[in-house]
């Protein structure tokens, strides 16, 4: 063996480099595919919303990069600055954006695509994911003769809400507002004060009870804390609900906002599982999160989850229409509306089978569909149901359905697993951009298998 020493005492330099793309590269064929303009015509309304109204005025916005770089960011589930620095590095990404069809190409920050992202409502991203599963469709990639529904849960941005932490949360929240106010001068908040000390000293007796201690115990002691949290919160919530128009940091008026409407109504549902030791219908379940439900889905490691209900249905192609129109989106009542979206999406007649788990079985369901013309032998019914389709028609069915399982695993690795949104409409979105990742993955897959293919 011999060695070449070349380059091993040298210093990288500025080099200029010159690359070919070719236009037969699939993610530039898949740019060529996409209808760019009906992208522009689907959002177009939500583009006209700004803060001050005037959208028309300031410096354009080139929506042919930040279109681009909303799908790309997708399909590599890639942050804000990662897909900035992902574009600027690589060439093939570059064209895919439009560098050599934009005059004065330049990838936009990473805090340009944050804006432009945050300005889709969920909606739009929907009809963006519709449009994508639809061009699939129309290129012989999917099958919409058929559908197989289930549901899964996206979890919100929260904690596990226990109240023992949310109380602490909640009056950290105070002793800070009212701490700003103090040191401002606002009028009525000189003279209040919250025993935050006293508070997080009562909180930790709660965390660190011992589990061999029994519940009654538990409970007197949980009931202490309520008692302790009210008495010191009282006054001070009542005084910050009394505030109007005041002029303060964007982080203490959201502090605010929150305390004002939920602060005294938490403290109340809280109050009503002392009292019931049941959980009242609508508790508040995190502090800076509205759209969230206590969803339990009969999983061994997860009983309970927080977040969104969304149903999934899977056509031919494994190509993915979720929908999430209430926060909790029950099966039963959710067969129904995901055969509309299929209908609205590839028009009446077009969908020949359904198939579902038990959870989505009712009588009415059966009716309704198979009144569109729909084979329902796919629908599993209970048990004791009597009318039930031959073993040999149902079980086929059956194993065709399972196959969503695993599609409802790759789509949470494209981001649908834990939101990572603030918002209660960013995190709706990123339901469907999540399935936008997979449908353009699936759809880039089958263009490279075509070309291989031709």
């Amino acid at each position: 063996m011999s060695f070449n020493k070349v380059g091993l005492a040298v210093k990288s330099r500025s080099v200029s480099i010159t690359t070919f793309v070719n236009v037969k590269d699939p993610i530039i064929h898949l740019g060529n595919l996409i209808d760019w303009q009906h992208l522009f015509e689907l959002c177009i309304e939500d583009l006209k919303k700004t803060s001050k109204g005037f959208w028309w005025r300031g410096r354009a916005i080139c929506l042919r990069v930040h279109f681009s770089i909303f799908v790309l960011q997708q399909l590599l589930k890639q942050t804000d600055r990662g897909i900035e620095d992902v574009v600027k590095a690589t060439p093939r990404y570059q064209v895919f954006c439009g560098y050599g069809l934009v005059p004065d190409w330049r990838c936009p920050d990473h805090t340009k695509i944050e804006d432009f992202r945050s300005r889709l409502s969920p909606e739009t991203k929907k009809s963006f994911n519709d449009y994508i599963v639809k061009l699939a469709s129309a290129l012989g990639f999917a099958d919409p003769s058929w559908m197989d529904v289930d549901s899964t849960v996206q979890e919100g941005n929260l904690a596990y809400p226990s109240d023992s932490n949310l109380m602490k949360k909640l009056a950290l929240k105070v002793a800070k507002v009212v701490q700003f106010l103090k040191k401002k001068g606002q009028k009525g908040f000189q003279s209040l004060d919250v025993d935050i000390k006293a508070i997080c000293k009562k909180a930790q007796e709660y965390f660190f009870l011992s589990n061999k201690k029994d519940i009654n115990t538990k409970r007197k002691i949980f009931k202490e804390y309520l008692q302790l949290v009210k008495a010191k919160l009282r006054k001070p919530i009542g005084k910050i609900s009394e505030l109007d128009a005041i002029t303060v940091p964007w982080n203490i008026l959201n502090d605010i906002q929150t305390i004002k409407g939920k602060g005294w109504r938490y403290l109340l549902d809280v109050g009503h599982f002392v009292r019931t030791q049941t959980m009242k219908k609508g508790k508040i379940l995190s502090l800076n999160l509205t759209a969230v439900a206590c969803i339990s889905k009969g999983k061994l490691d997860k009983k309970y989850e927080f977040g969104r209900q969304v149903q999934v249905g899977r056509i031919g192609g494994n190509y993915l229409l979720p929908l999430s129109t209430q926060v909790k989106m029950e099966d039963k009542k959710s067969l129904v509306p995901m055969v509309e979206n299929h209908i609205q999406n590839f028009g009446q007649g077009c969908l020949l089978e359904v198939g579902t788990d038990k959870g989505f079985y009712s009588n009415k369901n059966i009716k309704t569909v198979s009144a569109m013309g729909i084979n329902t032998d796919g629908v599993q019914r209970p048990a004791p149901t009597k009318a039930k389709p031959p073993i040999e028609i149902t079980q086929p069915l059956r194993d065709r359905r399972a196959g969503i399982e695993p599609l409802l695993g790759h789509l949470k690795s494209f981001g649908l697993k834990k939101s990572k949104m603030k918002s209660d409409s960013a995190t709706h979105g990123s339901v469907y951009s999540c399935a936008l990742g997979f449908n353009t993955h699936q759809l880039l897959r089958h263009i490279h298998l075509d070309s291989k293919a031709g």
